[in-house]
């Protein structure tokens, strides 16, 4: 299964103090174009928050953030510490068991409609 993944830094926090990937870099990690397109949607999520003033709703409280296809097969982005608390390694390790098990956010709630 892949995961792509990224560990951020401090240096990766925005003015509210939240950490943004380097979007790049994800989609150059991307399993499929159809990965890059969630990344793409995900980043224009974020764009519209800024313009709209409301940059506090863009980037992650958490370092580590990770795209998986979940057991519904649409991709999803989750966030988790990663320190010495929460390894690398465990934090994968429960990425790939959970994509196995579970569908998405949209499809177990219903929101939004199909994807």
């Amino acid at each position: 299964m892949a995961i792509n993944f990224q560990v951020m830094t401090e240096n990766q926090k925005n003015e509210y103090g939240k950490y943004v990937p380097d979007w790049e870099a994800l989609k150059a990690g991307a399993s499929c174009e159809e990965e890059k397109e969630y990344i793409d949607r995900i980043i224009a999520l974020d764009e519209k928050w800024i313009s709209k003033g409301r940059g506090e709703y863009a980037g992650f409280a958490f370092n580590m953030v990770y795209i998986t296809r979940q057991k519904c097969g649409h991709f999803e982005i989750f966030q988790t510490p990663c320190n010495e608390h929460y390894s690398l390694e465990e934090n994968l390790l429960q990425a790939e068991e959970h994509a196995k098990k579970m569908k998405c956010g949209r499809c177990i709630s219903g929101i939004g409609g199909r994807l």
